[in-house]
């Protein structure tokens, strides 16, 4: 504590400082109810998500298996075409891989009004 630090210490300057603590403490709990909402909501749609993915995984499923006992559908066949659709976006990674946008943006042509 230097000299002028020691002069001024009083009750003022005490208050601000936890007056300031308190604002910051403030702060940090709302920061963490916001996190902690935001991670009930991920939490939401995760769940739903993977609803959502189970019941068109039964609905495949189904399909499927009416397609093969009613004879419409080779199986070898399927899984040749299947195969040639998942190449289709440059990965075989047994899904459908959105592109990934490009790393430049496209070059917007200048427009002249005058």
């Amino acid at each position: 504590m230097d000299f002028w630090d020691h002069l001024f210490d009083n009750e003022y300057k005490r208050r601000a400082d936890i007056e300031k603590l308190k604002r910051t403490a403030r702060a940090r709990r709302l920061a963490r109810r916001r996190t902690a909402d935001q991670i009930d909501s991920q939490e939401k749609r995760i769940e739903q998500l993977e609803d959502k993915v189970g019941e068109l995984a039964l609905l495949c499923r189904s399909l499927l298996t009416i397609l093969r006992e009613n004879g419409a559908v080779d199986p070898q066949r399927f899984q040749q075409i299947m195969t040639e659709i998942d190449a289709e976006d440059g990965v075989v990674d047994g899904k459908i891989t959105n592109p990934s946008p490009p790393d430049d943006p496209p070059d917007v042509p200048e427009i002249r009004a005058w």
